[in-house]
């Protein structure tokens, strides 16, 4: 440990045979000269030896529940390295049956707490070695009841991904023949599994790519390109302004009423001013700052339906209170429901601006015949 003090460096170095000391320590199983290390330099848990093999992956290979925890909580990130196979350490626990281990990193990857913790996870269960398997088709491939049974408890876990061979995590199960274990193909099957005969086709990107653009991808491609060209406190100072709208609009509405506006008739052209166009001109406001928080929000279907879930009850208490403070008659009420629909209306031809410029957009991308560039080139020639 001196010489690590003087020579950091030192102990990110591979001796002849492709190994850092905190390799050596860990195939020799010096557990605590292992800890010392990882303590003093955690990123030595990441550092790449023979074969692409992290001090992680040994420790999986191997099997030291404690020792693979510490490097866990050290250096969570390294839960994703894959060696020069493309195997991760979830791969290289179900290959050498270390069920312990696989326990573990099922149980780290369900705790995780970061920003990215979700996608790590989704990651690492997903991930594919060089022959596109995944963890749980090896699993299935050596017809391990337990290790599928560990993997298929995870809900982010796609259970009919298939291998380079087109094979998903049920086939190599059944190819195991009369060995195959019943109980596994059964857990399997009710966890959503599937052979690929029942699956539909996946497209190739290069396919999708080369069908043309829809209307609804125009309109979120659009979307997307207006968020990505606002600057974080461009949108921040307009969700602020919004929210204040939202709040003055929505406070007008659910204010108690006067006793003295309750007692005293209101004229023809009050109950216009002050109920048709004070709430109508007050109802617009609210609805387009709602609108518009919508069109700011980060791009993410979680989002959407948080957004969706609160906005919408919010909505229904407005125009209940509205309908309350005033109990409108029939006529005043169709006036009022006209405005509404006069919004609905602009947004409606704001739609069908946009479709008429995707069309527009469309017609250019058609290739003309020949013949009309050839005639096209002799004009300009002439």
């Amino acid at each position: 440990m001196e010489l690590m003090i003087l020579m950091p460096s030192f102990a990110k170095k591979l001796n002849a045979d492709g190994f850092t000391p905190l390799h050596l320590a860990v195939e020799n199983h010096q557990v605590e000269l292992a800890l010392e290390l990882v303590k003093f330099d955690p990123s030595l848990v990441r550092i790449c030896g023979r074969g692409g093999m992290t001090p992680l992956h040994l420790v999986a290979k191997k099997g030291d529940v404690d020792l693979l925890t510490e490097f866990l909580l050290v250096c969570p990130e390294s839960i994703g390295d894959a060696n020069v196979n493309g195997e991760t350490a979830l791969h290289i626990v179900v290959m050498n049956d270390r069920y312990e281990e696989l326990k573990v990193l099922r149980g780290w990857m369900q705790r995780m707490r970061k920003s990215d913790a979700s996608s790590t996870e989704i990651h690492v269960l997903n991930k594919r070695d060089r022959e596109g398997n995944t963890a749980l088709h090896l699993a299935a491939y050596k017809n391990d009841h337990q290790a599928v049974k560990q993997l298929l408890k995870c809900m982010s876990l796609n259970r009919n991904i298939q291998n380079k061979g087109g094979m998903t995590a049920l086939d190599l199960l059944r190819a195991n023949g009369r060995h195959m274990n019943i109980d596994t193909e059964k857990i399997i099957q009710k966890a959503g599994g599937r052979s690929a005969v029942s699956l539909s086709k996946v497209k190739k990107t290069s396919v999708f790519l080369r069908k043309p653009v829809t209307f609804k991808e125009y309109c979120s491609t659009g979307m997307a390109r207006y968020r990505s060209r606002m600057s974080d406190g461009t949108r921040n100072a307009l969700l602020v302004i919004t929210a204040l709208i939202i709040t003055a609009t929505y406070q007008t509405a659910a204010q108690p009423q006067e006793d003295q506006d309750i007692e005293d008739k209101l004229s023809f052209i009050e109950i216009i001013l002050k109920i048709v166009l004070l709430w109508g001109l007050n109802t617009i406001a609210f609805l387009l700052a709602i609108a518009l928080t919508f069109i700011l929000l980060p791009v993410g279907r979680a989002y959407t339906w948080w957004y969706i879930f609160i906005s919408a009850p919010l909505v229904c208490s407005y125009a209940i209170s509205v309908y309350l403070k005033y109990m409108l008659p029939l006529p005043f009420l169709l006036a009022f429901l006209i405005m509404y629909l006069m919004v609905v209306f602009g947004f409606l031809i704001y739609v069908l601006v946009l479709y008429v410029k995707w069309k527009r957009t469309m017609q250019n991308k058609v290739p003309r015949h020949k013949s009309e560039l050839v005639s096209e080139d002799s004009k300009t020639m002439v």
